[in-house]
């Protein structure tokens, strides 16, 4: 009898144990959830820099006194602005957008003339200042994203001209200028909220009027006409 009892109090032991040891079973772990598909879709704000390379071209009914019927000059410096736009990724890997820039510049060019007895004039272009509001269209690859753009930019232009051993005075002139920018670039994405850019943009600002004043002369109804080649990288935080 007691037997039976030792028997049935060790199987009641065992299964006893065995329900609290199911009770105390670990959850199932799940794995977590995968994250967010990057995009381009969003807007940002940036930074640029870079150079910027181009010719100015000065044209004036009276030749500028004998010394020139044109006058044309290399124009370079450095640049440096910010940007800001919106993306929007289509459903597809193609982006669309739109873009606003502005950004100081070092730009300025100069070229001389000779004529008789030893006098010169000298012709000087340059420009401080400049922005521009383009629309954007790429193509995605993953993280990667090559875009054009066109648009429209302004630049505000300083002219002087200068004589040397020459009994005309000096003048100076200073225009807005507006015309069509085209551009192509890369971007790379970081991560989901920083990334890189190289640029290329082509700046034809056309051709415009102008007058060049003195104080000590008649006034110079000139003509000029002035395109950029503008190379820059920079950087964006999209939010």
């Amino acid at each position: 009898m007691r037997w039976h009892l030792l028997v049935s109090a060790g199987a009641f032991a065992v299964l006893a144990n065995g329900a609290f040891a199911a009770d105390l079973a670990l959850p199932t772990l799940k794995a977590p959830p995968p994250p967010p598909a990057f995009t381009w879709t969003g807007c940002y704000v940036g930074v640029h820099a870079g150079g910027d390379f181009g010719q100015s071209k000065w044209t004036e009914p009276g030749d500028f006194y004998g010394f020139a019927a044109a006058v044309s000059m290399n124009t370079a410096g450095a640049i440096g602005g910010g940007q800001a736009g919106c993306n929007y990724q289509l459903n597809d890997n193609f982006v669309v957008g739109a873009e606003a820039e502005i950004w100081g510049s070092a730009l300025e060019g100069s070229t001389s003339v000779s004529g008789a007895a030893s006098s010169s004039a000298q012709f000087k272009t340059w420009s401080h200042a400049a922005g521009d509001v383009a629309l954007r269209a790429g193509y995605a690859i993953d993280r990667t994203l090559i875009f054009g753009k066109v648009g429209l930019a302004e630049a505000q232009y300083d002219y002087a001209l200068n004589f040397t051993n020459a009994p005309i005075p000096n003048y100076t002139a200073s225009a807005t200028h507006t015309g069509l920018l085209l551009g192509l670039g890369v971007e790379y994405a970081l991560d989901m909220h920083w990334s890189l850019k190289g640029e290329y943009d082509y700046i034809n600002y056309g051709s415009k009027s102008a007058t060049l004043n003195s104080a000590h002369g008649a006034p110079l109804f000139a003509t000029f006409e002035n395109e950029e080649n503008v190379l820059k990288v920079g950087a964006n935080y999209r939010f």
